[in-house]
């Protein structure tokens, strides 16, 4: 099926002209906009091969529910027949959709006016409103659970030759997750969690935070939550020149966190417990993104010298057991 035929049906899905819908973006799904009623929405598209019908549902009712209770979401919309998820099956295989509200306001990040301890507080807010909603959440019966953090994608992906670091880096990678496989999962500590909340998967209006972006959500520790927000603002707070020196991210780091926890403490309480093992958990984030990062931006063809940097310096810390930043707790 061509892409203006897919978009046919998903006009007539909900409730709009196909002339409405308009290409967006998309990194591991296709986002398109449009408007409707005067408001502008977001069309998602994604392969079944990228996400099951029943893991897109639980993605939908958990932040359908984080929407009802109050939390600064971009909720999902149902479509003309009622239903949150639809459904095109082609000869290419069955293709999801899902709409989204609008999240008010624009992307931040360093060099944005509003960058700074108040927005550091209400990121860590809105954490904090998601983890007290999900301490009590419960799938509707009969509906598959999110999937959780054992999943793993470089388990058993093969390591090209020309990438020999790699292998360091998953070795490393895979040691830091069979330790934290054997961790208790302690109550009000453990549940549905965003899981990739960094600063590109949230606008800022007025000082106030909606975040979105469920893909990634699913069962995790919530310390994962406060490690995402801590290795991103102080490692990438300029997408395009990633943190290298071990003493300025440590600096960003304690910083950041200092205003995060105080904007959390506001809607949760942190298990001090759980909050030692917040180094732990970033050392882990760096490790996938060093994997994730390793090709496009170590290659020949990356002309980024900060970025060829980075991950020049985060393989030879890797290897030498060294952390990406050290944090006062």
């Amino acid at each position: 099926m061509k892409e203006e035929e897919l978009l046919g049906h998903a006009a007539r899905r909900y409730g709009i002209e196909r002339e409405a819908i308009r290409k967006f973006g998309g990194f591991e799904n296709l986002v398109y906009r449009f408007d409707r009623d005067g408001k502008p929405y977001y069309l998602r598209v994604t392969h079944e091969s990228r996400r099951s019908v029943s893991e897109m549902e639980a993605e939908l009712h958990w932040l359908h529910d984080l929407a009802e209770q109050g939390v600064s979401v971009a909720g999902p919309v149902r479509s003309e027949f009622g239903r949150w998820l639809e459904t095109i099956e082609t000869e290419q295989g069955t293709f999801l959709l899902s709409v989204f509200e609008e999240a008010k306001g624009v992307r931040v990040d360093a060099h944005h006016s509003a960058w700074g301890a108040e927005l550091f507080a209400e990121w860590g807010f809105v954490t904090g409103r998601m983890h007290a909603c999900a301490r009590d959440y419960e799938p509707p019966a009969g509906m598959p659970k999110r999937m959780g953090y054992e999943m793993n994608i470089f388990r058993s992906q093969p390591i090209p030759d020309h990438l020999p670091a790699a292998s360091i880096i998953r070795e490393r990678l895979l040691a830091i997750e069979e330790q934290i496989g054997k961790l208790p999962k302690p109550s009000g500590q453990y549940g549905m969690s965003h899981r990739d909340l960094h600063h590109g998967n949230f606008h800022v209006y007025d000082g106030k935070i909606t975040a979105f972006d469920f893909d990634d959500c699913g069962y995790d520790f919530f310390i994962q939550d406060i490690a995402m927000a801590v290795y991103y603002a102080s490692i990438m707070p300029d997408w395009h020149a990633p943190v290298s020196d071990i003493a300025l991210a440590s600096d960003h780091a304690n910083r950041f966190l200092e205003s995060f926890m105080r904007g959390y403490e506001r809607a949760y309480s942190p298990d001090q417990a759980s909050m030692k093992l917040l180094p732990l958990f970033v050392e882990k984030r760096r490790l996938e993104l060093a994997m994730i990062l390793l090709e496009p931006w170590g290659g020949a063809v990356q002309r980024n010298e900060l970025k060829r940097e980075w991950v020049e310096r985060n393989v030879d810390s890797i290897r030498h057991g060294e952390p990406c930043m050290r944090l006062d707790i």
